[in-house]
């Protein structure tokens, strides 16, 4: 299993999305918010995925593609 921590930034229409549960249903990985500060208008969040690292992959592309901006944490990902 890997676990990458990212960082996400919401522009104001996607803030309102199920974007964790979305991520939860859809990808095999495990979403575990770390931090978040979210208003009406934007937001951000750290959010920890474990998982297969095709997954998380997959999930960040996912991401990125629903226009949430995604920077990484950490400079490499831990795998246990």
């Amino acid at each position: 299993m890997a676990q990458l921590r990212i960082h996400l930034t919401f522009p104001e229409d996607r803030v309102r999305d199920p974007i964790i549960y979305e991520i939860s249903k859809n990808f095999q990985v495990i979403p575990n918010i770390r931090r978040a500060d979210v208003s009406d208008k934007t937001g951000w969040m750290e959010l920890e995925l474990v998982g297969d690292l095709s997954e998380i992959e997959s999930t960040i592309d996912w991401l990125r593609k629903k226009g949430v901006h995604v920077d990484p944490l950490e400079k490499s990902i831990l795998e246990g």
